[in-house]
């Protein structure tokens, strides 16, 4: 699949669950008022599913963990004061806003 096939995916996924953003915005700002500066976005939705046992519209009970580098670049994006919480490494969500 091409990188823009899917990064179509996971405007898609995001735009059908904004549930899944919200609660790793939640979590994510939680780390960050306990002082922490770095953390991982698979540990962020590891949090997601183990307390709410979520269900989206792709898959019950499930949050791939390819979307976790598409989370954690939109959250550096939205929220630019903490850019560099979580690690980045080349993927193909480097490639989301490339038209």
């Amino acid at each position: 699949m091409s990188d823009n096939k899917f990064n179509e995916k996971f405007d898609l996924y995001d735009k059908a669950n904004p549930h899944v953003w919200e609660l790793f915005v939640r979590f994510t700002t939680e780390l960050l008022a306990l002082g922490k500066t770095r953390y991982s976005a698979r540990g962020i939705f590891d949090r997601i599913r183990w307390e709410t046992m979520i269900t989206t519209t792709d898959d019950p009970y499930r949050i791939s963990n390819n979307w976790s580098p598409y989370y954690a670049r939109k959250f550096h994006k939205a929220f630019p004061k903490y850019d560099g919480f979580f690690t980045i490494r080349p993927a193909r969500a480097d490639h989301a806003d490339d038209g």
